[in-house]
């Protein structure tokens, strides 16, 4: 009877990682500060918390004017003249190695057809993903695909995309490889 609880539980150990979730009880905390914008942001902060909770990260939140100094905040931008130039039209772009995030409101709200905050949260999360993560690297599913398609948007309205099992490790070492650095940019004082 035992083997049998202990094999029950290894496999639903073993699905949980698949389906991208940790089994650890991994904790770690991301500050973020963006533009206040109620129109835009009500009810995304809740959403992109609580998809960045499933892995185990913490999301600090706070608007820009206020934002901690030192902490290595992810810094968050709403643009609403996205430049026309681009090939593809972006809904976001992230720039890693300067811990900054630009989102597009309007291209936002073009494919969100039922309002919410879904696909705006979504967006946040995947960006927010680069800037930890260091690198700017898609999955083939989930939050960090490349380019989302009408199921993936039909999905995120019913229940938040997921991350793939890669992306939490990379999120993670990223984690790391910024508190290291901060630790480093601190003793250097």
């Amino acid at each position: 009877m035992k083997t049998t609880r202990l094999v029950a539980m290894v496999a639903m150990t073993g699905a949980s990682l698949c389906a991208g979730q940790s089994a650890a009880a991994q904790e770690a905390t991301v500050t973020v500060c963006l533009e206040p914008d109620p129109l835009v942001l009500m009810g995304v902060r809740p959403l992109v918390s609580k998809m960045f909770a499933s892995i185990g990260v913490r999301v600090d939140w706070h608007d820009r004017d206020s934002c901690p100094v030192d902490v290595g905040a992810i810094q968050v931008r709403m643009s609403y003249h996205p430049p026309s130039i681009r090939k593809f039209k972006s809904l976001a772009f992230a720039q890693p190695y300067e811990g900054t995030i630009v989102v597009f409101p309007d291209r936002v709200q073009e494919l969100n057809r039922n309002g919410g905050p879904s696909v705006l949260a979504h967006v946040l999360v995947h960006e927010i993903a680069h800037v930890i993560e260091g690198i700017d690297r898609h999955s083939a599913t989930g939050i960090m695909k490349d380019r989302w398609d009408d199921n993936d948007y039909f999905q995120m309205r019913r229940k938040p995309l997921r991350f793939a099992r890669q992306d939490v490790d990379l999120i993670y070492d990223g984690l790391k490889v910024r508190q290291a650095r901060l630790a480093n940019a601190m003793t250097a004082r």
